[in-house]
């Protein structure tokens, strides 16, 4: 029978966060940390106030919605609780609150043995402590909420004027500022700021108010900027702001005009926190999923091993040519050398040696340490016959450009034995609990299709799925065919079961668009994974229990 499982779309993952030997910047005082967490510059959430402790250990996970077939690569800071303005990453031009960031993509961190990484700090070049992160799907047991008596958010901001119109005619203008809260047609003085005397890009002193006083009849806040003078002030600029501008789009500069609508300057938000109400935990106990889920086996223990199968026929174009397939260029990663880096990529990130064994077909090696005067339809692209294993992706990239120029490129285009060898991969690692990804890379047909059949019959009772990625220009026509599990049963025995193990996409499909193919390719393989353990009734391990604070000292 055929075995059709519902897909996952994405599930809730929570990451829990522990710092150790944290710099302290405060030599009088340990200061309060606190971790952010964004999602390129998107931000995730935070952690609660760690209290005068360089060995925080979080309380509060960070929830995220972990998809396999998405490059999720999260930013990690620990900030300064004291000097934190605003929920933004901080960059290069914003460094105050910084005590050190790291990067890591969230497939990594859930790969890793235990969901458990422990990572470097950094601010600049300089290590500034350890952080440790443990991902997992069983949040905490406090999931609703509720607010502690009267909704009161604070602001804490700070105002300057920039290039302001001179109003003087001896010296330069004395401004401040008067804040407005609107009503209708009304408006009521909410604050004023301090005199500067002589001076077009004045810094006033922060202030404080809240939501409520300054908006309690709207959004608006109506700001005047003045020039003290004794006799009378006069006003240099005006402008009406809307706070939704500020609180939800960021906003920091707001052009002033005169009376008579003539540009007076900017007016412009050079700090800001909003200071939300404090919430008051209601417990309630959070339900296990009664169906196990592809992240149940791969945080229970289940790893993901990836081959890789390259073609070097000489339909490839030899690396002379300017079209050539496998054409090295510092600047720019060739199709292989893409496909191998953003879909490989996602896949070692669940296996915990990252060790990748990788073969050429279709060429003819000339390897220092590998050398044949034929064509070769399986050869270990580093050179070893004996361990062809390539250390995570920088490693398969590293052996892949210094072989190719030592490939004569020939054919014919044979990948039966690329297939066998991932087939034997993949019957040692069924006994280690971990599911065999195969990857063949080719540029054209293939001239042995019964033998490549039968190798992919005998894969149909093991854990694995094979990727064949099509590049350059071939229609693929009979290639496409080994996606369809029904052109398989046609070959099978009657009582085999077949399942759906086998992706094939070209280059050309997504106009060459690395992101959207591997998304595509990645959105089949939890389907897959699934199916193999719904076939063969096998169930995840459940995680033990780890402490984050203690598991990697």
């Amino acid at each position: 029978m055929d075995i059709l499982l519902p897909q996952t779309q994405g599930e809730i993952v929570y990451i829990y966060i522990s710092a150790r030997n944290l710099r302290n910047l405060d030599h009088s005082n340990i200061l309060d940390f606190r971790c952010r967490v964004y999602l390129k510059d998107d931000f995730v959430g935070e952690t609660e106030v760690s209290k005068s402790s360089l060995d925080p250990d979080f309380k509060q996970p960070i929830p995220i919605m972990y998809k396999f077939n998405k490059k999720q690569k999260l930013t990690f800071q620990i900030v300064d609780a004291d000097q934190e303005l605003s929920n933004q990453l901080i960059t290069q031009s914003n460094q105050a609150a910084l005590v050190g960031s790291c990067k890591q993509p969230l497939a990594k961190l859930m790969g890793a043995r235990n969901s458990l990484s422990q990572l470097n700090l950094l601010k600049g070049d300089e290590i500034v402590g350890n952080i440790i992160i443990h991902v997992t799907k069983k949040g905490p047991q406090i999931i609703g909420q509720k607010q502690q008596g009267p909704k009161v958010t604070e602001i804490k901001w700070r105002w300057a004027g920039v290039k302001l119109l001179d109003l003087d005619f001896f010296t330069k203008s004395d401004p401040f500022a008067k804040f407005h809260s609107v009503n209708g047609d009304q408006i009521d003085l909410i604050h004023q700021t301090e005199i500067i005397k002589n001076n077009l890009n004045p810094n006033w002193m922060g202030w404080e108010t809240t939501e409520e006083q300054a908006f309690k009849h709207s959004k608006q806040l109506y700001v005047e900027v003045m020039d003290y003078d004794k006799l009378g002030s006069q006003q240099i600029g005006h402008v009406t702001i809307d706070y939704n501008e500020i609180k939800n789009n960021k906003r920091a500069e707001f052009p002033l005009l005169t009376p008579k609508g003539k540009n007076a300057g900017t007016l412009k938000l050079v700090e800001l926190a909003i200071i939300e109400p404090p919430i008051e935990a209601v417990e309630i106990v959070q339900e296990e999923p009664k169906d196990p889920t592809f992240l149940d086996y791969l945080m229970g223990g289940w790893q993901m091993s990836l081959t890789i199968g390259i073609d070097f026929t000489f339909s490839n174009q030899p690396i002379t040519k300017p079209d050539s397939l496998h054409k090295i260029d510092p600047n720019k990663l060739n199709y292989y050398q893409q496909a191998m880096k953003v879909i490989g990529g996602e896949i070692v990130a669940f296996d915990y040696d990252k060790e990748v064994p990788v073969y050429g077909f279709g060429g003819t090696p000339k390897l220092p340490t590998y050398t044949k005067n034929t064509m070769d339809d399986c050869f270990p692209i580093n050179g070893n016959k004996d361990n062809s294993n390539c250390q995570d992706i920088k490693g398969i990239l590293e052996a892949y450009v210094s072989a190719v120029p030592q490939i004569v490129f020939s054919g014919p285009t044979f990948i039966a034995n690329v297939l066998s060898k991932a087939h034997q991969f993949a019957v040692e690692n069924a006994k280690q609990n971990i599911y065999t990804v195969a990857m063949i890379l080719t540029d054209g047909q293939i001239e042995d299709q019964d033998d490549a059949i039968k190798v992919l019959l005998q894969c149909q009772n093991l854990p694995m799925s094979i990727v064949i990625i099509g590049v350059g220009d071939e229609n693929f026509k009979y290639m496409k065919q080994f996606d369809d599990p029904k052109f398989l049963k046609k070959h099978a025995k009657e009582n085999q079961t077949i399942r759906d193990i086998i992706q094939f996409v070209s280059f050309q499909d997504f106009k060459n668009d690395i992101e959207q193919m591997s998304s595509v390719v990645l959105d089949q393989l939890p389907k897959q994974f699934m199916d193999y353990m719904h076939v063969n009734n096998i169930l995840p391990v459940k995680m033990s229990s780890v402490h984050i604070g203690k598991a990697l000292q």
